[in-house]
């Protein structure tokens, strides 16, 4: 309680039971007035051990106005790289969450009293640039990680040149693609020679035969015969049999065995007559012999011929 105001109504009271007189009690309540405006109020100031209110030690933000040094330079400078970090960030080079404070914060280097504000605002950017880089490391893969590599197959048959391009393995494949006689139903037998190539050799029988010299590292064929009595219905299919082999599907290679070999006619012309006859076919030298009614075929790769 105020002393001030229980000593007042002590007084009111003591006039109301005449106890004091009226004039005795104007003169009291004039005295007691006079002394307390002689002492000092300390209600409203604050106690040492209590705390200062924040709104006495915080400065009011300064209303926004203008730098009035601001130069025209700063503010092109200030709107490019602005403008930088927008495309950055559209080009994904950098996150929004780093941009756009980072373009808040050139904005309030224009503003007259704003350096706390700008040096915060600084402090909180390269805080959140430090968190992105954080969870961008934590988030990247192993840069080496293990991959499975699927190579393309090997060609177990690669062309080798100055050969027929064509390889042991694929004799009988290639011979039997033509329907009807004659058919290669066995194994081939192989001859180890002296020279650079060994040979092989399979009978049709007491009257053709398939020959052949290849390499024996690589099993690559270089040179092909074939021969067959006129007897024999199946000779006369023998060089179908052969085009299927060294020129698999080609037309030209048919053509080029009726023109040149047996020149525009049929194999029964050259029945009792002897004939010779060589032509190129893709770089490769075929050789036509009919010799007492026998036809022998040949075909040289160039490294053979």
């Amino acid at each position: 309680m105020n002393p001030v105001t229980d000593q007042l109504a002590a007084l009111r009271r003591m006039r109301s039971e005449g106890r004091i007189s009226e004039e005795e009690y104007e003169n009291l309540t004039e005295g007691i007035v006079a002394s307390a405006a002689t002492i000092p109020d300390h209600s409203a100031e604050p106690r040492e051990d209590e705390p200062t209110p924040a709104s006495a030690t915080l400065e009011p933000l300064p209303r926004p106005s203008l730098r009035k040094d601001l130069a025209a330079n700063y503010v092109v400078v200030l709107f490019l790289a602005a403008a930088g970090f927008v495309v950055a960030s559209s080009l994904g080079v950098l996150s929004w969450l780093v941009s756009i404070p980072a373009i808040l914060l050139l904005i309030t280097t224009l503003f007259e009293g704003w350096r706390k504000v700008t040096l915060t605002g600084a402090a909180l950017t390269v805080v959140v640039m430090l968190i992105g880089f954080v969870a961008s490391a934590a988030d990247t893969p192993d840069p080496t990680p293990a991959v499975a590599v699927t190579l393309p197959p090997r060609d177990p048959y690669p062309p080798i040149s100055g050969s027929l391009d064509i390889y042991m393995d694929q004799i009988t494949d290639s011979w039997n693609t033509v329907d009807g006689a004659p058919q290669i139903t066995k194994g081939l037998t192989r001859h180890n020679e002296t020279g650079e190539y060994d040979t092989f050799i399979y009978r049709f029988g007491e009257w053709g035969r398939l020959a052949g010299a290849y390499d024996p590292e690589t099993e690559a064929i270089y040179a092909l015969l074939v021969t067959g009595q006129f007897s024999a219905e199946a000779t006369d299919q023998l060089y179908l049999h052969l085009c299927f082999m060294v020129a698999p599907f080609s037309q030209e290679c048919f053509d080029s065995y009726h023109e040149h070999g047996l020149d525009g006619g049929t194999l029964d012309d050259f029945a009792d007559i002897e004939h010779e006859a060589e032509w190129i076919l893709d770089e490769d030298t075929w050789r036509l012999q009919i010799e007492g009614n026998v036809m022998a075929i040949r075909v040289f790769g160039s490294d053979a011929a």
